[in-house]
C-alpha cells in the first residue's frame, strides 16, 4: 500500500519535474490569450467608465503641463506585438515560421527602438523651434526643475533578444541552454550599470544643479557581437563538428550514448525498435540516420527511435517544402511506428518541427 502511494506520487510530481515540453508549446497561444483578455476587457471598462471627455460641443484639445514633452501617438507598440505574435507562432508551427518569427521581432523592436531616438533628437533639438506634427510643445532646453527625463536606451531590446535566445535554448536544448542564460546575465547587468549611472547622475544634480541626460546612446556593437559570438560557440558544441560535442554519437565508456544535447541519462536503456520498413534515430537533438530508402507508389511503415528526452517528431517534404506525411510527437527515450501513405518515386526530406535543425533526406523508389 505504501509503495503504491509512493509511486503515484513520484508519477505525478514528474509532471512538473519532467513536463512534456511539447504539449507546453503547443499551450503557449491559450496562456498569451488570457493576460491579453483581461486587459482588453480591462481597458474597455475604463473607458466605458470615464468621465465625460467634451465641454459642451467642443471636445478638448490635449494640452501638456508647462515644461512638460508629450509624445504624439505611435504604432510602434502595436507593430512590436505583432513581431512576438509571430515569434510565438513560429515556435508552434516550427520550420521556416520560427525564423521568420524571429526575424520579424527583431525588426520591430529596432522600429521602436529608431522611433524612441528619433523622438529624444527631436525634444533636444527643439529648444525654441516649432515641433514636429502630431506632438504637443517641448520643453525649451532641459526639463523643469525636479524632473528626471532619462536617455533613450538600448538595454530593453538587448534584453528581449538575451530573453528570446534563452526561450529557444529551452527549446532545443545542449549547448544552447547556457547561451540563453549568459546573454540574460550579460544584458542584465549592462541594464544595472546603465540604472547605477542614471542615479549617480540624479545625486549629482542635486548638488550641482545640473542635469546631464547623457545624450543619445551609441549602439551597443560590442554587445550584439558578443552575443553573435555565444550563439555560434553554442551552435559549434551543439553540431557534430567538434570530438564529443553535442551531436557525437560515440558511445561513452558505459556503453550508453554521449551525454548532451538532451541524450538519455547515465543508466536508461535505449527502447526496442520494432520492425519497420525504415528505421530513423534521433539523438543529441539530431537524425543520427540520415539517409534512408522508402518503397514507393505503396504505403509503408517507419521506426521512430527517439532516443533523447526531449519531444521530437518526423516531418516529411517533398521538394517544393510542401508537407506530404507528419507523424506524432514523441518524447523519449521511445520507439513509435508510423503508419505513412505511398509517396511517388523522388527525393523527399524528412525534418522535425520543434527542432528544424534536425534534418534528413528519404529516396522513394
Amino acid at each position: 500500500m505504501i509503495e503504491q502511494l509512493w509511486s503515484d506520487l513520484i508519477e505525478f510530481t514528474s509532471q512538473f519535474v519532467i513536463p512534456d515540453w511539447g504539449a507546453l508549446i503547443t499551450l503557449l497561444p491559450v496562456f498569451l490569450t488570457i493576460p491579453v483578455f483581461l486587459y482588453i476587457s480591462w481597458t474597455i471598462y475604463k473607458w466605458a467608465t470615464a468621465g465625460p471627455k467634451r465641454s459642451g460641443k467642443r471636445r478638448l484639445p490635449p494640452a501638456a503641463p508647462p515644461g512638460i514633452h508629450m509624445p504624439g501617438p505611435s504604432f510602434a507598440p502595436f507593430v512590436a506585438a505583432a513581431g512576438m505574435f509571430l515569434l510565438v507562432f513560429g515556435l508552434v508551427a516550427g520550420g521556416i515560421w520560427l525564423a521568420i518569427g524571429g526575424i520579424a521581432l527583431a525588426l520591430t523592436l529596432l522600429y521602436w527602438g529608431r522611433e524612441a531616438l528619433r523622438e529624444y533628437d527631436g525634444i533636444r533639438a527643439s529648444a525654441g523651434q516649432p515641433v514636429a506634427v502630431g506632438m504637443l510643445p517641448a520643453p525649451a532646453g532641459t526639463p523643469p526643475e525636479g524632473v528626471h527625463m532619462p536617455p533613450p536606451s538600448f538595454r530593453p531590446l538587448l534584453v528581449a533578444i538575451a530573453m528570446t535566445l534563452l526561450v529557444f535554448g529551452l527549446i532545443v536544448g545542449g549547448w544552447l541552454i547556457l547561451v540563453g542564460f549568459a546573454a540574460i546575465v550579460i544584458t542584465g547587468l549592462g541594464w544595472l550599470l546603465d540604472a547605477r549611472k542614471e542615479y549617480v547622475a540624479v545625486e549629482r544634480a542635486d548638488r550641482t544643479g545640473h542635469l546631464d541626460l547623457g545624450g543619445a546612446p551609441n549602439w551597443p556593437k560590442a554587445t550584439f557581437a558578443g552575443l553573435a559570438v555565444l550563439v555560434a560557440i553554442g551552435l559549434l558544441f551543439s553540431s557534430s563538428l567538434l570530438p564529443n560535442s553535442g551531436s557525437a554519437t560515440e558511445a561513452a565508456p558505459s556503453g550508453q550514448p554521449a551525454a548532451g544535447g538532451g541524450a538519455p541519462p547515465p543508466g536508461s536503456e535505449p527502447p526496442d525498435v520494432p520492425a519497420a520498413d525504415v528505421t530513423i534515430i534521433a539523438l543529441n537533438i539530431d537524425f543520427t540516420t540520415k539517409d534512408v530508402t522508402a518503397p514507393a507508389d505503396a504505403p509503408f511503415t517507419i521506426a521512430f527511435d527517439n532516443q533523447d528526452t526531449v519531444p521530437h517528431d518526423v516531418v516529411i517534404k517533398d521538394d517544393s517544402g510542401g508537407t506530404v506525411f507528419q507523424g506524432e510527437v514523441v518524447t523519449g527515450p521511445k520507439a513509435v511506428v508510423y503508419d505513412v501513405p505511398a509517396l511517388t518515386a523522388g527525393g523527399y526530406t524528412f525534418v522535425c518541427s520543434i527542432h528544424p535543425n534536425m534534418t534528413g533526406s528519404l529516396s522513394a523508389g
